[in-house]
């Protein structure tokens, strides 16, 4: 078959401007379609529904550098419970301490629907055992102290980082 000169395909094109104008737009809707339905092929990751993940929520004040280090391996626990892709990791701030006023941001928290809220170190202690009273129905787990209030878990301090990271992790997996 020989190949059309640039003549006759503008003569085509002046004969029948709606079939050929029917017949571009058609190809150019199956290319976008195919595009979308195979990704393109440009490797780039589709976002996941993670809207019925179960959500972990790690509520940080400023503290000492105890604190500080209980919070860091926490937050890398709730981290590697969140590679699993069935749980959603959040971290909140929160300036103080004070039970009073932290109540407020615990309620932040508890407005997110997170499954449990997790809390570092004796210094949040009370603000969470406040939270827990407000908060009935809610799940609250304290890293490095004790309390014996209902739905207050205690996850107990280590020495090393990655072993509290693991607690932290097993915790929220065994909810998720």
């Amino acid at each position: 078959m020989p190949v059309p000169s640039i003549t006759s395909l503008t003569g085509l094109v002046r004969r029948q401007p709606v079939v050929i104008g029917g017949a571009v737009a058609a190809a150019v809707v199956v290319a976008r379609v195919t595009v979308l339905l195979t990704g393109g092929g440009t490797g780039r990751p589709r976002a996941d529904n993670v809207s019925r993940n179960f959500r972990a929520c790690l509520l940080v004040s400023p503290a000492n550098a105890t604190d500080a280090r209980l919070a860091k391996a926490a937050w890398e626990g709730m981290q590697d419970a969140a590679k699993s892709g069935h749980v959603n990791a959040q971290r909140f701030p929160t300036p103080t301490i004070d039970a009073k006023a932290a109540l407020p941001y615990f309620n932040g928290t508890v407005q997110q629907h997170c499954g449990v809220i997790i809390t570092v170190g004796t210094g949040m202690k009370p603000a969470t055992e406040a939270a827990a009273t407000a908060n009935p129905h809610q799940e609250f787990a304290v890293v490095g102290a004790a309390s014996t209030r209902p739905h207050i878990s205690a996850i107990a301090a280590s020495d090393s980082a990655k072993d509290l990271a693991g607690k932290v992790e097993t915790f929220i997996t065994r909810r998720a």
